[in-house]
């Protein structure tokens, strides 16, 4: 039988090996399509998945969409209503120049193209997009703060007082489709917005639901006192919890399954004054791709200093923030880049955010008692070249972290300090002796995350002199600008859309190690530093101020230093 371009491709760029093309009609069926949408399926690398969208978009001239990574413009999801969309599966993404772009498995159907050129009113441009994925944006993409408050608000007419209901009638509602469909609606309402974080928070009058998103804390739903526990049953049902403790604070992981992907949320319920508060930290999706170096928005020459120290050999490279700052973000990226099939590489997290080919990724269980350092230990003895650990939380795990440095073994890490030099001081609290310490250190990477100003409604304006006199030294009245964002739908009238890191490095030198031995203060290990040329997160900060990246407020609000108001 003769192949099809289409099918050649896939072992010509390895999405497949040459003694699997012969299976595939057996497996999928004989037509590309078939062939395509069944290996997406069975594909589980994001990069292979999106390999094989553009080399099937190819085959039949249209172009590939990986939806995933795409933002979809809400004036063309108000174009086709959800119910249309799940009919005629299509997802429309963006609507320019009075031409909806959207996408479906058959753009090269001539008259499914006419057919809805003619609901919508107006010429259509289809693109190329895998089932699967259409049938994931359309739940994520639909969904509002609207709807679902009106799911909370019929719910609310449904349930009970709570002390006029049993634990088995608690159950029961807690398993009902209201209360199922308003949980997922959350997570999904996460996803879409982005969001880190969801706080579920009893008040005195209501249960408030707010979304960690670019950063901040937003109220977006109140919901009735009365569906507090049906919703935390749901939540500790879905992570495995005991539904029936409130006293204890409790964690779990919540996964919420698509089409061909999941997402992870991590749980943690604690009591308060007002009743058992949630929290589910958003971990990342089953096909999450890990960003490129080029990717994390670092200046030129702390790229040079962090390419620099993940090529040292051995050592210890710390990466420090609070949490929520980026550092797993990096340290991927940083793997990532050193990942080669001569290079063994070796990861023990807690959790498991991102799967990478390619690396032995160990996950951290309580229940059979594998700790950091006992997984530390055991992989030690399987020969890798690199290490990641996923958080330095005790001496015994930074022990052994800073004994496989100083055996030949780079180890990336992170701790939680507020910069790059208290790190140093964090390590001697917990135990850790001087003189493992300033062997053992090669640098020592700190960061924050500040908003990005939202690129649709961004303006420039002129800085007071009183400013720029007070952040330079050296100004002598020359036009300096800065850019701030005026506010539109886009970015919900904030200004800002979506995120970007700041950072500082300090790079370890024969006279800091001296230093550190003897036990010198933090200012005289910073005044040595900044003489080797070390800048800080507030200058790094700064310079992204000046190339419109982000505004001075943030920096301010991450660097927590106080300047004059304009």
């Amino acid at each position: 039988m003769a192949r099809s371009d289409f099918v050649q491709g896939l072992a010509e760029h390895g999405v497949i090996h040459e003694s699997e093309i012969e299976e595939l009609p057996q497996r999928y069926g004989s037509r590309d399509f078939e062939i395509a949408s069944g290996l997406y399926s069975s594909l589980s690398l994001p990069e292979d998945r999106e390999l094989l969208g553009h080399l099937y978009g190819t085959s039949i001239g249209k172009a590939y969409v990986p939806l995933a990574k795409t933002l979809f413009q809400p004036e063309a999801l108000d174009r086709i209503v959800r119910d249309m969309a799940l009919k005629l599966q299509c997802v429309p993404i963006y609507y320019l120049g009075n031409v909806l772009t959207y996408a479906t498995p058959h753009p090269e159907d001539a008259a499914a193209i006419a057919s809805l050129a003619k609901l919508v009113g107006g010429p259509v441009s289809p693109v190329f997009a895998f089932p699967q994925e259409i049938a994931n944006c359309i739940e994520i993409q639909y969904g509002n703060a609207g709807e679902l408050q009106r799911m909370c608000d019929e719910l609310s007419d449904q349930v009970k007082r709570p002390d006029e209901i049993t634990p088995e009638q608690l159950k029961l509602f807690a398993s009902s489709a209201g209360v199922v469909n308003l949980v997922r609606g959350l997570l999904l309402y996460c996803i879409k917005n982005n969001a880190s974080d969801i706080h579920i928070q009893p008040t005195a009058k209501f249960l408030a639901v707010r979304f960690r998103i670019d950063g901040q804390l937003r109220t977006l739903l109140t919901l009735s006192q009365a569906l507090k526990e049906p919703v935390l049953v749901r939540l500790k049902v879905l992570s495995s919890l005991n539904v029936v403790e409130k006293r204890k604070p409790q964690d779990g992981r919540v996964t919420l399954e698509l089409k061909d992907r999941s997402y992870d949320f991590r749980l943690s319920t604690v009591p308060t004054t007002f009743g058992e508060k949630a929290v589910l930290r958003a971990i990342g999706s089953s096909d999450q791709i890990v960003k490129s170096l080029d990717e994390l928005g670092l200046s030129r020459r702390n790229r040079k200093l962090l390419d620099d120290l993940i090529k040292v050999p051995h050592g210890v490279l710390y990466v420090t923030g609070p949490t929520g700052s980026g550092k797993t973000t990096t340290l991927y990226s940083a793997l990532s880049s050193l990942n080669t099939p001569d290079v063994n590489i070796v990861t023990v997290e807690d959790p498991v955010e991102l799967r990478i080919d390619g690396l032995s990724q160990i996950q951290v269980n309580s229940a059979v008692e594998l700790d950091f350092a006992k997984a530390l230990r055991a992989i030690l003895r399987q020969d890798p070249e690199v290490v990641l650990v996923g958080e330095i939380r005790d001496l015994e795990t930074a022990h052994i972290a800073s004994q496989a440095a100083l055996t030949g073994h780079l180890v990336m890490t992170t701790l939680h300090t507020n910069n790059s030099f208290q790190a140093i001081t964090r390590l001697m609290d917990i135990g850790l002796d001087p003189y493992m310490v300033a062997p053992s250190v090669i640098g020592v990477m700190a960061q924050r995350l500040v908003r990005r100003i939202c690129k649709h409604c961004k303006e420039k304006y002129a800085p007071s002199s009183e400013l720029l006199n007070a952040l330079f030294k050296d100004w002598n009245n020359e036009e300096v600008h800065f850019y701030r964002g005026r506010g539109c739908e886009a970015c919900r009238n904030s200004g800002y859309a979506g995120r970007i890191a700041i950072h500082e490095i300090f790079v370890m030198t024969d006279d800091i190690r001296d230093m550190i031995t003897r036990r010198a203060s933090i200012t005289e290990i910073t005044r040595e530093a900044v003489r080797h040329g070390f800048t800080s997160m507030r200058y790094d900060g700064i310079l992204k101020v000046l190339q419109g990246l982000t505004t001075l407020d943030e920096v301010d609000r991450v660097t927590t230093v106080v300047r004059p108001q304009e």
